[in-house]
């Protein structure tokens, strides 16, 4: 056997592991009794013990050197290597104890956030967070890849970037924010929201969120969807991908667009290219990418006036109490409401990325030793105030609100602002070229689009690096003005500016 078809082979065995993994993880959120917490702690860690020693073996060492050495690798082959080298190398450097522990503490902590979160009461997340940070932070000492503890975090989900990089970002992305908040909130028509918050009954949002699911062609044969606290998607396999959504009835967009933007993940996890099926490169290019193809289709797509024409009449027949009479044009008005809110998944998408640029000023500060975890609640509270000018009334709506510091995800919201960047310059070439897109979705069509994102994105899983693959598609670097430029040709027609 050549040393590059050992190689993939390795990392392929390495990938099913973690599938086993995500499978505990995905049934841990949905359908787990709460008492079996500690015993799928000791499950979860003994798989993530087996797969890190794996990694880090001589052997995997050697199969990469002798990669190292072969000449003329095609493109699928150099992608392999470089992500395995990658990989071996971040795993060489993490001791499995740390490993385990980090694997330990993410189960129990999940299970004591969404307790907290319950209870609006941090003290009760506090400890276990406190722990998690603990290891972050070691985690990011012996990474040492980066400039920063905080940017060796952030390059385990945005290869290459830095905090610096994100920063510079995100600070010109809040000041032109700013100014369109501010113009939106100063203008005297409004749309009105109230529609949103009638009762409206679960098992017909269940029924409806399934029936867009199969018009956007997410492939029922290789996935379902499923309930959950928090929506999220996971891949079992590159033919088994899962997402899940939450209902409330009294706050109709939830489980609608928690649907949408899921289905986006999982429509570029079903698209993989044959050839890379259960290897390395069986994933997205960066989560940063990933989340553009979730908000693409959630925003650019859902929450389109185009979307409506063609939807609002379904909607309609399950909802004829609340919305038979209620014009389309209010409708898609009111879904397009722009206001400061506490909760970042049902935020606007103006105030969206200012949720964003709070938790990576705050995680930053956390991982670098600025402020502590007892201070959290005041510091988030005091951001919301500085950002949004909103103060949350209760820890459940504010610093509780998002699982991801339960499972030590540091370094991974930034990413969710950087897909809005991405999507904005992806969906602006995909106009380019298709101009008939809009057109289509007035008539419930939305292959061409799948189509052109499959052979633009999806296919190519890990084989380019972000800004790469960015380049490849639209001929540019990243450019944040289509996002700014999307933002003010839409909410200005909305808001009658």
């Amino acid at each position: 056997m050549d040393s590059i078809k050992e190689l993939r082979e390795h990392f392929t065995k390495l990938k099913r592991l973690g599938y086993i993994l995500a499978l505990l993880g995905w049934d841990q959120q949905v359908y787990m009794p709460k008492g079996s917490v500690k015993a799928r702690a000791e499950q979860i860690a003994l798989i993530k013990g087996m797969i890190h020693k794996k990694l880090i073996s001589p052997k995997t060492g050697k199969m990469i050197s002798n990669a190292e050495k072969l000449k003329n690798l095609n493109l699928i082959d150099s992608a392999i290597l470089r992500e395995a080298k990658r990989e071996y190398e971040q795993a060489t450097k993490l001791p499995i104890e740390l490993v385990t522990e980090i694997a330990k503490t993410a189960v129990l902590g999940h299970q004591a956030w969404e307790k907290a979160r319950e209870k609006s009461e941090f003290s009760i997340f506090q400890q276990l967070l406190g722990k998690m940070i603990g290891l972050q932070i070691e985690m990011a000492e012996k990474l040492d890849t980066g400039p920063t503890l905080y940017s060796n975090l952030l390059d385990l989900y945005e290869p290459g970037a830095t905090a610096d990089w994100v920063s510079r970002i995100f600070n010109n992305l809040s000041q032109k924010l700013g100014v369109i908040l501010e113009k939106l909130h100063d203008s005297s028509d409004k749309p009105n929201q109230s529609i949103l918050k009638k009762f409206y009954d679960s098992e017909k949002q269940w029924k409806f969120s399934m029936e867009i699911l199969k018009r956007l062609n997410f492939n029922f044969d290789i996935g379902r969807q499923d309930k959950s606290v928090h929506p999220f998607k996971t891949s079992l396999s590159s033919m088994d991908t899962r997402i899940t959504t939450r209902i409330s009835e009294n706050s109709f967009p939830d489980c609608l667009f928690g649907t949408i933007h899921e289905c986006g993940h999982a429509l570029y996890e079903m698209g993989f290219k044959e050839e890379i099926h259960d290897t390395i490169l069986s994933d997205g290019s960066s989560l940063g990418i990933h989340e553009s193809q979730s908000r693409l289709w959630e925003n650019f797509v859902g929450r389109s006036r185009e979307f409506w024409i063609y939807w609002y009449p379904i909607l309609q027949k399950y909802f004829p109490k609340n919305l038979k009479n209620y014009p389309l044009e209010d409708f898609y008005r009111s879904i397009n409401t722009v206001q400061p809110s506490f909760i970042r998944v049902e935020a606007d998408e103006v105030t969206y990325g200012l949720h964003v640029i709070l938790r990576f000023e705050i995680e930053r500060k956390l991982i670098e030793g600025e402020i502590q975890v007892s201070e959290l609640p005041s510091s988030w509270n005091e951001k919301m105030e500085q950002l949004l000018g909103i103060t949350p009334p209760n820890d459940a709506k504010g610093v509780l609100q998002d699982v991801h510091w339960s499972g030590g995800a540091f370094g991974y919201f930034p990413t969710y602002s950087l897909g809005n960047l991405y999507a904005a310059q992806i969906y602006s070439d995909a106009l380019k070229k298709h101009p008939s897109l809009p057109e289509e979705f007035n008539k419930g069509e939305f292959s061409n689009l799948l189509a052109y994102l499959r052979e633009e994105v999806h296919q190519h899983g890990k084989i380019y690096r972000p800004l790469e693959l960015l380049k490849k598609i639209t001929r540019e670097e990243l450019n944040p003005n289509y996002f700014i430029n999307y933002l003010e040709k839409k909410f200005y027609s909305i808001y009658k500016i």
